[in-house]
């Protein structure tokens, strides 16, 4: 696949703010096993049965790994979260509930993100940050989304703007 037809044109977008739940693992597999982790929450903390509520997830990497658990022992972190509805309360703990706060974002989709993961989402970020030019990321973040249509797979990437 070409770049071309990996990546959407970048566009801008601004998003309201909003209520997440969420969680994170440091590990050698972190965004399998906290999926695996928040989908059971989900499950448990009675989410899935909400009235009317649609899955909606979006994640992003913990920064907070020491150059020490990277290098020796091969540790990355991840953060996985559920958006959920304002009136939402969880019959469980297990994760932390939070407000991301509305942001502006430059933002573009990669079809197919995982044909090489290791290449296709990291240049997405890196074509996102040099467009952004962002200079303050205190209490902002860049994450990304997952979706399926039609059998195709999308990452949606989100970094804010100044």
């Amino acid at each position: 696949m070409s770049n071309a037809s990996l990546y959407s044109p970048i566009t801008t977008v601004t998003l309201d703010k909003f209520r997440v739940a969420r969680y994170v693992i440091i590990s050698p597999n972190p965004e399998h096993d906290v999926i695996r982790y928040m989908d059971a929450w989900a499950e448990k903390s009675g989410l899935l049965e909400f009235e009317s509520y649609q899955k909606k997830t979006i994640g992003w990497d913990f920064p907070f790994v020491t150059q020490e658990q990277q290098e020796k022992f091969g540790l990355r972190g991840y953060v996985y979260a559920y958006l959920i509805p304002e009136n939402f309360e969880p019959r469980c703990g297990g994760a932390e509930i939070a407000h991301i706060e509305q942001d502006t974002y430059a933002t573009l989709t990669i079809t197919d993100p995982h044909s090489d993961s290791c290449t296709n989402i990291p240049k997405a970020y890196q074509m996102l940050m040099d467009h952004a030019k962002t200079q303050s990321w205190e209490n902002r973040l860049a994450f990304e989304k997952e979706y399926d249509i039609d059998g195709t797979h999308y990452m949606d990437v989100f970094v804010p703007l100044n």
